[in-house]
């Protein structure tokens, strides 16, 4: 679920965050990225948690039989295909989620208004009809249950408002989170059992990257600012954005001292970080940027890379 530039992403956002700060320490700001990265496995957990709530909230609340004395047969299919999905039961056999559900991040029985409007929404859709014309086996309930964990995380306004509230890194973190759902739902497909992504590919180095790249900045920025004022002789550093400013600071963190990273993994990774988080122009300034000072540096031989990071 982790990749590397996420990590980059959340390095920044706390080195950001800690612009102004002259007394600047590498630590808390190392701890702050680690503990926002680790959050996104109860993050995983809340999105997933929605499914079986959503089953639990209609059942309790929207049941037709505790409204209509003669229930229709498609009232009765409808509370069916929510309360009886066989893909929500299964999520709830997980020990993972169901440990999560005794102590929710997210308690989605204390959200019942926008549980209902959500669940409203859902049955206006295609999807949804489509599945009402259907023999309702075990299938029908993954194809549809699959569709609604789409149509929350790209769809639902309601959902996207309440996880930005609860959740400031939900911008960043919305895409992997789903990418990793569909990596549930494809697991299931093959075994019909659920089974939760691990949260890194590698965690040794991946944290062993977040302390580098915020050790190496920290410890070489008034260094790098030097070198870098030597560029932009015409831009005073108060007329840059502090966002690219923080950005190319930390790009050429990782071309000067971290030489397992290779200059072209960095350069591209911070011009589409910039894409996401800067101006319109901000992407070809700081391109325009770093190659300048990334040619000039290889001619002095200031750049130094081994291992993976000669590849480029």
């Amino acid at each position: 679920m982790i990749n590397r530039r996420l990590i980059r992403i959340k390095t920044f956002q706390s080195l950001f965050g800690a612009f102004d700060d002259d007394e600047i320490t590498a630590t808390p700001i190392q701890k702050s990225v680690k503990k926002s990265i680790r959050d996104m496995e109860q993050n995983l957990l809340t999105v997933l948690s929605f499914g079986p709530e959503l089953a639990h909230f209609i059942s309790t609340d929207h049941n037709p039989n505790d409204y209509k004395y003669n229930t229709s047969i498609e009232d009765a299919k409808s509370f069916r295909i929510f309360t009886e999905n066989s893909f929500f039961e299964t999520l709830t056999d997980d020990k993972k989620l169901s440990n999560y559900l005794s102590k929710p991040k997210l308690s989605w029985s204390q959200e019942k208004e926008i549980l209902f409007i959500i669940y409203k929404d859902i049955k206006k859709s295609e999807e949804y009809k489509q599945i009402l014309s259907s023999d309702l086996n075990s299938n029908d309930f993954f194809i549809f249950s699959r569709f609604i964990y789409k149509y929350l995380i790209l769809n639902s306004v309601e959902f996207e408002q309440l996880m930005e509230e609860k959740n400031i890194f939900w911008y960043d973190e919305k895409i992997p989170i789903l990418k990793s759902l569909e990596k549930i739902f494809d697991e299931y497909e093959k075994h019909q059992k659920v089974i939760l992504p691990n949260l890194f590919k590698n965690e040794k180095d991946d944290l062993k990257m977040v302390d580098d790249l915020i050790s190496s900045y920290i410890e070489n920025k008034e260094e790098i600012e030097k070198s870098l004022s030597k560029y932009t002789p015409d831009w005073d550093n108060d007329r840059i954005t502090k966002i690219d400013y923080t950005l190319i600071l930390m790009a050429l963190t990782e071309f000067k001292y971290m030489p397992h990273i290779p200059v072209k993994v960095s350069l591209n990774e911070y011009i589409e970080v910039a894409k996401m988080y800067s101006t319109p122009k901000s992407s070809k300034f700081i391109n325009g940027t770093l190659d300048k000072i990334l040619h000039d540096w290889k001619k002095q031989n200031l750049i130094h890379k081994k291992g993976r990071g000669l590849i480029g």
